[in-house]
């Protein structure tokens, strides 16, 4: 067989030999084309975030991502995935936009299991699917080479890419049976090279020459632009720089630091120290600085990107997974009822207890199977997800309230091709009187225990004025089954038609009311014990001063005092048979109308018949009483009740 007949694969296994390398033309579906080079991926934590998905789902435990900064001239990411054979790469090439993940040919090509196409071959749930994630670098660069390597393979797999140019001329290459044409994209040289460890695996992606655009976006440089020219003008508002950044490089002198680097941490610190550092600093700004924390005047461009990429990720949580906190009194905990006004449900875990043991969830703190770690520029990433130890506010409800729930619909009643298929997940609503940073306000769906998107503040278009009350609230949806054909290419937002999304829209909502409910609730309950404790303390205060003042005229015994409510009035003469001073309560203290009261006026009532029991007190350790029927005792303290509980 010619050279020129082989198969790209083919080729590029022949290139161990003949050393030449297999040169190949991308071709990509036009309406991919355009959505890949045309701004579906805007920030740099985007391009990465695929990478790094793209690791996950080849089994990687390890993604190790150097950026240069803060330089930021090229970018490598490097993980101990699977690898791509040959013939992946050549799927992967010729096949843009058209993955081979939830399909028979992955199984083939062995990225995924042999008995799910839905799962990576160690068990995995899926991330990706749409076969875009390698090429969303093209917003940040037309140059990158993948070097990969298969477990058993004596050679490694080199592939130097070149993307067109944005906006540039692009070549028809064919029409499809379908009617719509494929274009001219890119091109790539892919040659093999010996390896001197067969049993290494793994894929490192090096993104060479990144545009302008890319490079001043991660270095901030809009920021340091208009911070230096607000120097030179007096008059010019003024912007403080991030408390927190990388540095920044001298113009056109990439070898000397026009501003020192201020990090949290130290370069001592080990990778999950200096994360942590990076957390707490967020957590300690919440203390001392403005009551609203804001990523955006904390840190800069690239400290936000590591905070980015850790929401997304499926990495452990630094402080542990909300379904394993621990019954220890530092939070209430609640279920969510799935039924039509449902109300929530407060459980009682007891020491040593958590939600996810009580109610057997199964969402996992990381990912799936085994191990996931991601580390950036030595820094280890972890979920950054707040809890524990967050600032207090003067409202009533101090405490943080942890609501649970999920659903498993299987929709059987309608086509899978009009349901979606089933949909199950579970998730949790976290309220607290401030959620830190900002950012965490909202709710994130993941799926795969992953997120292309980050908080929505409009909790999925909720319409009730909530504002305050959503503003304290994170919250986050696992979608453990469905849900993945409504994510749209870009894989930062939703086709909201979808049947998933719109019961997931349901179900949120619901729960946000019943959150809303036991909310209020809580607080009332909380309002009343307070009022309770506190009027208790002032009617002691009142006793105690009763007390010293009968003391100082020589009275040591305070008579007991009755108030007799209207059907107990058959008891007055016994208790005075017994020495108390018996008076109805109707005609001492002015009651009020209405049948129903709340807390406060109920204290305030309790507060009132203990004032009248201390006039009369009083008035009997002065001998005033003694001279006057029962009646007229009635009358006199009732005058001078109303006299004392007058309002200014």
């Amino acid at each position: 067989m010619s050279e020129s007949m082989l198969s790209l694969a083919e080729s590029i296994r022949a290139s161990e030999r003949t050393r030449t390398p297999a040169e190949t033309t991308l071709a990509t579906d036009e309406r991919v084309l355009a959505r890949v080079t045309d701004g579906i991926y805007r920030q740099p934590s985007s391009a990465l975030r695929e990478l790094i998905s793209n690791a996950y789902d080849a089994d990687a435990t390890e993604v190790i991502i150097l950026t240069d900064a803060p330089r930021f001239g090229q970018i490598a990411v490097r993980d101990n995935g699977l690898g791509l054979s040959p013939e992946v790469l050549e799927h992967l090439i010729k096949h843009i936009g058209g993955s081979a993940k939830h399909s028979k040919e992955g199984t083939a090509l062995r990225i995924t299991a042999q008995k799910d196409k839905d799962s990576s071959p160690k068990g995995r749930q899926l991330i990706g699917k749409l076969g875009i994630g390698l090429f969303s670098v093209a917003q940040f660069t037309r140059h990158f080479l993948i070097i990969t390597k298969t477990k058993g393979d004596r050679h490694r797999t080199i592939a130097d890419i070149t993307l067109g140019a944005v906006g540039g001329q692009q070549k028809l290459l064919r029409q499809n049976s379908d009617g719509r044409y494929e274009i001219e994209s890119g091109h790539a040289r892919i040659w093999r090279e010996p390896s001197t460890d067969s049993d290494s695996h793994g894929t490192e992606i090096k993104l060479l020459d990144l545009l302008p655009r890319t490079r001043a976006e991660l270095a901030s440089d809009d920021l340091w632009t208009r911070i230096a020219y607000q120097k030179e003008d007096e008059e010019a508002e003024k912007n403080k720089p991030p408390v927190w950044h990388i540095g920044r490089m001298k113009p056109k002198q990439e070898d000397l630091l026009e501003e020192q680097p201020r990090l949290p941490w130290d370069d001592s610190d080990k990778p999950r120290d200096r994360f942590k550092k990076l957390v707490m600093a967020v957590r300690s700004a919440a203390e001392t600085e403005a009551e609203i924390v804001d990523l955006e005047m904390l840190f800069d461009r690239y400290l936000q990107t590591l905070w980015t990429l850790a929401l997304s990720a499926p990495l452990e949580y630094l402080e542990g997974h909300p379904f394993d906190l621990p019954g220890d009194g530092e939070f209430l905990f609640f279920t969510l009822a799935n039924r039509p006004r449902g109300q929530s449900k407060q459980i009682d875990l007891k020491a040593g207890e958590t939600p996810r043991n009580i109610l057997t969830l199964k969402t996992p703190n990381g990912a799936q199977k085994d191990k996931f770690e991601v580390f950036v520029d030595g820094v280890q990433l972890f979920r950054p997800i707040l809890y524990r130890d967050l600032p207090k506010t003067k409202t009533a409800v101090t405490t943080p309230l942890l609501f649970i729930g999920g659903d498993a619909q299987k929709f059987e009643t309608k086509l899978s091709e009009l349901s979606g298929g089933p949909l199950v997940f579970e998730a949790y609503l976290f309220w607290a009187p401030r959620i830190i940073p900002k950012q965490h306000q909202g709710v994130m769906l993941r799926v795969g225990n992953a997120s292309g998107a980050l908080f929505d503040r409009t909790f999925l278009g909720y319409q009730i004025s909530e504002q305050n009350r959503t503003r304290q609230i994170t919250a986050e949806i696992f979608v453990r089954e469905g849900l993945d054909g409504a994510i749209n290419i870009d894989r930062e937002s939703f086709n909201y038609a979808h049947p998933h999304y719109q019961y997931l829209v349901k179900w949120l909502h619901s729960a946000l009311r019943q959150l809303a409910n036991r909310h209020k609730e809580v607080g009332s309950d909380l309002r009343s014990r307070k009022l309770a404790v506190e009027g208790m303390r002032a009617r002691e205060r009142v006793e105690e001063r009763v007390e010293a003042s009968l003391k100082a005229r020589g009275v040591n015994d305070v008579p007991e005092v009755v108030l007799l409510d209207a059907a107990r009035q058959s008891e007055a003469r016994s208790l005075r048979n017994e020495g108390a001073i018996v008076l109805r309560k109707d005609a001492v203290v002015p009651q009020p109308e209405g049948r129903h009261r709340t807390a406060a006026e109920e204290e305030r009532r309790k507060f009132a018949e203990k004032k009248a029991v201390a006039i009369v007190q009083l008035l009997h350790g002065w001998g005033l009483l003694a001279k006057l029927s029962y009646e007229e005792q009635e009358k006199l303290i009732r005058d001078i009740l109303e006299i004392v509980l007058l309002e200014t």
